[in-house]
C-alpha cells in the first residue's frame, strides 16, 4: 500500500487523537524541564509590557495551566480529524493557534504573567500531528458520501 490507505481500512481516530495530546503534552513537559518554556514566557512578556510599567505581580496557577493545556492538546486534534478538507483542517489549526496567542495581553491587563508557552506548544504540536495523521489516512468524512436517496 503506498500513499493513502485503501477506502476498507479504518483509521483509529480515537488513538490518533490520544496520541496527539500526549505528544504534545509530552513535548511541553520536557521544553518545560529544560527550561525552554520560561524564555518563550519571558520573551512574550518583553514584547507585550508597555515601557515603563512593572511587570506583573500573580503568575497562573499551574492547575489552570497545564489543564487548559490538555484540553487545548485533546481537543484540537478530535475536531481537526473530524472535519472534511485539508483548507478547513488548516485553519481550524490557524485560528486556534491565534486565539490562544491572544491570550497574552488579555493576562497582561489581568496583572498576570503570560505563562502560556505551554498552551502555545500544545496547540502547535497536536495541531501539526493531526494534520499529519489526516494526510496519511483516509478519514471517514473524507470519503465521498453516496447520493442515493432511495431510488431503485
Amino acid at each position: 500500500m503506498s500513499g493513502k490507505r485503501q477506502a476498507r481500512d479504518h483509521p483509529h481516530i480515537g488513538l490518533a487523537v490520544l496520541a496527539a495530546g500526549a505528544m504534545a503534552l509530552g513535548l511541553a513537559a520536557g521544553l518545560r524541564f529544560l527550561g525552554l518554556i520560561e524564555k518563550i514566557d519571558g520573551v512574550l512578556e518583553n514584547v507585550f509590557s508597555p515601557e515603563g510599567i512593572a511587570p506583573p505581580p500573580n503568575a497562573l496557577s499551574h492547575i489552570v495551566l497545564w489543564g487548559g493545556s490538555a484540553l487545548l492538546a485533546f481537543i484540537l486534534p478530535a475536531v481537526i480529524l473530524n472535519v472534511p478538507g485539508l483548507w478547513r483542517r488548516l485553519v481550524i489549526w490557524g485560528l486556534t493557534l491565534a486565539l490562544t496567542f491572544a491570550w497574552v495581553p488579555v493576562l497582561m491587563l489581568a496583572a498576570h504573567k503570560p505563562e502560556i508557552g505551554v498552551a502555545l506548544v500544545a496547540v502547535l504540536w497536536s495541531g501539526f500531528c493531526a494534520i499529519f495523521y489526516t494526510t496519511n489516512h483516509v478519514l471517514p468524512v473524507d470519503k465521498p458520501q453516496s447520493t442515493n436517496h432511495g431510488a431503485s
